[in-house]
């Protein structure tokens, strides 16, 4: 899950672009699972709020003749996140059924690989002395 993605560029925001295609999600090809915003142009107003409100992944790209939005790289979107959706007042961006999203997690046995890593990541944090003995975080920054 931590694969290394190239740079391929920057957005009109000037945010830099990377290419997160070909990371894989749990264990499955990002291109097999179909998450990702589909846009109703009979609804959107070009408010440009999903150009903004998507994060590092850069999903969106401009087009200023049409004054829209365009999903231009969809298999950046992170699997799961619909923020773009929500935010939209026009309710004219479009991702599969929360079914599809579960469907994929349960094949990719998600919950139970999750559970592993924090596992690992707590004896780590043990052995580091940044996690007390009851399981309590111990934050270094607030003095233990």
């Amino acid at each position: 899950m931590s694969e290394e993605s190239p740079i391929i560029g920057k957005d009109i925001l000037g945010r830099t672009v990377k290419d997160f295609s070909n990371v894989k999600w749990w264990g499955i090809e990002r291109k097999e699972i179909p998450w990702y915003p589909r846009i109703d142009y009979d609804r959107c107003i070009g408010c440009g709020i999903c150009l903004m409100t998507c994060g590092g992944r850069t999903v969106y790209e401009w087009d200023f003749e049409r004054m829209r939005p365009v999903v231009a790289r969809p298999y950046n979107c992170l699997v799961g996140c619909d923020t773009c959706a929500k935010m939209c007042p026009r309710d004219a961006i479009i991702f599969p059924h929360i079914g599809v999203l579960r469907k994929y997690r349960d094949e990719a046995l998600a919950i139970a690989k999750a559970r592993k890593r924090l596992e690992d990541i707590r004896k780590e944090m043990e052995a580091e002395g940044r996690v007390g003995p009851s399981g309590e975080y111990v934050c270094p920054e607030n003095g233990g």
